[in-house]
């Protein structure tokens, strides 16, 4: 029998396994993502059940393991294809710093315009890095954990969907360009994106992924401070 701390982990994991099938039958299309289709279902259940979602949080909490597990897995494709990467250091470093830069400031200058709470501009910082570095980050800041986390997959889950799409509309059909603009914007999410389509673009992104959530887990606190 399924007991009850089992539940949601197991749920989860359905959701995701029933999504990619999805996402496979319809050919691989952004709005049949594997993460989008399962994280819009466990929001619509949670927005009609609030009592429920503190014991979802507790019994998933394991899933942390393996979300550090993946990002730390993300060094392979950025060993085997290091050298396209290196040949463009130049480009490379560049288009980090200046997406690094665009990336915290894209979310504070709107909200201190929209005079939102020191909370919330302090959690709106980390959108662009990886969960756990985003969850440390805001509350050695001052912002709340639990909202940065949730714009993390919210950036992530944009960066994924409308990323591709809207670099090759640009005229962007350099794999390396590609794969540093979804690193940098998307962190892990577009990271993964980026891995599927290409292993060159999976290289680019998952050092722009680190490069990015090294400088703005050492800057936003500086800057903050």
């Amino acid at each position: 029998m399924t007991t009850p701390g089992a539940l949601w982990p197991a749920v989860t994991a359905l959701l995701f396994v029933a999504a990619n099938w999805l996402y496979g039958r319809a050919g691989e299309r952004a709005y049949a993502h594997p993460i989008l289709l399962p994280s819009v279902a466990l929001m619509g259940w949670f927005s009609l059940n609030e009592d429920g979602l503190m014991a979802y949080v507790a019994d998933t909490q394991f899933f942390h393991i393996f979300l550090a597990a993946a990002v730390v897995g993300l060094a392979v494709p950025l060993y085997r294809s290091w050298g396209a990467v290196k040949a463009n250091k130049r480009a490379v470093l560049a288009a980090v710093a200046g997406g690094s830069i665009a990336g915290v400031m894209s979310a504070l200058v709107p909200a201190m315009l929209l005079q939102a709470s020191p909370e919330i501009i302090a959690s709106l910082g980390t959108k662009s890095i990886t969960t756990p570095m985003a969850v440390t980050v805001a509350g050695s800041i001052g912002g709340v954990p639990s909202i940065a986390a949730a714009v993390v997959v919210i950036t992530g889950l944009f960066a994924a969907l409308v990323g591709p799409g809207l670099l090759r509309a640009l005229g962007v059909d350099d794999d390396v360009a590609t794969g540093l603009a979804l690193g940098t914007a998307g962190h892990a999410i577009g990271t993964a994106e980026a891995v599927r389509l290409s292993r060159t673009m999976g290289a680019a992104a998952a050092f722009a992924m680190t490069a990015n959530g090294l400088a703005t887990a050492v800057l936003l606190p500086l800057v903050w401070g």
